[in-house]
């Protein structure tokens, strides 16, 4: 029997997606040097690793249960997961990881929603192309039963991409409020949205690198990347596809990038 993997989380990032996760996520991996989990790695995964976990993620949905987190993190020497779907198993996690920091990044309840809004109305946009790519049917099911009907109170959002207002910021206030409630002051750090390097550094006990802290949504349309990022993964689900192999896979490669981009077009993205 193999032994399992050491485990190696030291931060666990306890925030809402919308709230500076993803410059979380490249601050984190610059001090630690190794690989922190976001949502990003199920939905638009660059590595041929974790096409596998938006599947991880869907059936663990379905049977009400957690994932798998030696495979999910520990067996690729993650130190960190920041963003849903991990922030909402920021409990189990702690547990699981008891020398763990929590970081819980925050922003104003406005403007939170309106960022998370925009976000609902792109991926509703994409999981239009279920037809065309299966991978986006998933999608949708998995995000609808884990995260916007029972955390949201938005089961239609998936659909019509719109977010019920009330429900969604009552969530999100009532997560935030949860986290710090459930941490000791030493274990946790409220993280405000541009805070920078510092009160992390401080927390974590790490030196400040000498580069500007990471910025990587800002002046991003949301739309136009959201359309890269799904030509991307899917020419890399071809690629790593066994059927797909030489010119075949290459000419494959480009007509699905072609109509992606064709299609989330005409969509208005």
């Amino acid at each position: 029997m193999t032994p399992a993997p050491p485990k190696s989380i030291k931060v666990i990032g306890a925030g809402f997606g919308r709230t500076g996760t993803l410059s979380l996520q490249t601050a984190l991996q610059i001090l630690y040097g190794a690989p922190c989990y976001h949502m990003s790695n199920v939905m638009f995964p660059t590595n041929p690793e974790f096409l596998g976990d938006l599947y991880a993620w869907d059936a663990a949905a379905a049977a009400g249960t957690s994932p798998d987190w030696s495979a999910l993190l520990d067996a690729r020497g993650c130190v960190a997961a920041v963003d849903f779907p991990t922030c909402l198993f920021y409990k189990e996690l702690a547990e699981r990881y008891p020398d763990a920091k929590v970081v819980l990044t925050v922003h104003s309840s406005a403007s939170w929603l309106a960022s998370f809004q925009r976000l609902t109305d792109t991926v509703a946009r994409s999981t239009r192309l279920t037809w065309f790519l299966p991978r986006m049917a998933v999608a949708r099911r998995w995000l609808s039963a884990l995260i916007f009907g029972p955390v949201l109170g938005s089961p239609a959002a998936m659909a019509d991409g719109t977010l019920d207002a009330a429900a969604a910021v009552a969530a999100f206030e009532a997560h935030n409020a949860g986290v710090v409630r459930a941490f000791p002051p030493e274990r946790l750090l409220v993280l405000e949205l541009g805070a920078g390097w510092e009160p992390l550094c401080a927390f974590l006990g790490l030196p400040v690198p000498d580069v500007p802290y990471p910025r990587v949504n800002q002046g991003v349309n949301m739309r136009t990347e959201f359309r890269r990022r799904l030509v991307n993964v899917t020419l890399s689900t071809v690629r790593a596809s066994p059927v797909a192999r030489g010119v075949a896979a290459a000419a494959v490669a480009v007509a699905v990038a072609v109509g992606i981009a064709y299609t989330t077009g005409r969509l208005g993205a």
